[in-house]
């Protein structure tokens, strides 16, 4: 049973960092159109966590994606974020 429970908390805690990624995406569409040093503080903690795992995607992304003018690297990783939280449930 307590690898069961490690699982699970492992799981919460990607769900968690899911929603970090997410909040950094939509926080990178304001944060240079704003002066509120608030939400540049939450953007700049939450690139700071984010941007290690990003990069590496980023890197694989780029030939790719660079006619987009989007970064689909931020959902790449949320859905690769949800398989394996998934995978820790069942």
């Amino acid at each position: 049973m307590p690898i069961h429970n490690l699982a699970w908390f492992i799981a919460r805690l990607l769900d968690l960092y899911a929603f970090v990624v997410l909040a950094n995406a939509i926080l990178s569409w304001f944060v240079f159109g704003t002066q509120n040093s608030v939400i540049r503080q939450i953007y700049w903690y939450t690139s700071r966590l984010v941007d290690p795992i990003l990069s590496p995607i980023r890197k694989v992304l780029t030939p790719v994606s660079s006619n987009f003018g989007i970064d689909i690297s931020p959902f790449i990783l949320i859905i690769l974020l949800q398989i394996l939280a998934g995978m820790l449930r069942s």
